[in-house]
């Protein structure tokens, strides 16, 4: 018969060492590579999901860019004013704001305190 020898405890035990210190060293990794929150909202309850926009981009500083962009597409084009819906453009806009201070103390490595949440 042939069976496969069963390895003692000190054996397996001495294996899963390395493999928890790797998966160990990948959270704290991936914990230290941001420490921007999760999401933003606004006082209306309207919500940025500021870690979605990092992971497209693949870093806060991109994320910011992004943002940034977009705000000074919006301003350029002539502002909440050209749209038929004024006062959701403006949310947005106030959205829009929160996020880039969220990403810009968390590029630089503080969150903002009370302005963002996750």
């Amino acid at each position: 018969m042939n069976a496969l020898p069963c390895p003692s405890f000190s054996s397996a035990r001495s294996r899963r060492a390395p493999v928890i210190a790797a998966i160990g060293l990948v959270c704290v990794a991936a914990h230290a590579q941001t420490q921007c929150p999760g999401y933003v909202e606004t006082d209306a309850g309207s919500a940025f999901d500021i870690a979605s926009v990092i992971r497209d981009t693949g870093s806060p500083q991109s994320a910011l860019d992004k943002v940034r962009r977009a705000v000074a597409k919006v301003n350029a084009g002539g502002g909440c004013s050209i749209f038929r819906d004024r006062l959701a453009c403006e949310e947005t806009l106030t959205l829009a704001n929160k996020a880039i201070a969220a990403l810009q103390a968390c590029s630089s490595g503080s969150v903002p305190k009370g302005s963002a949440h996750g």
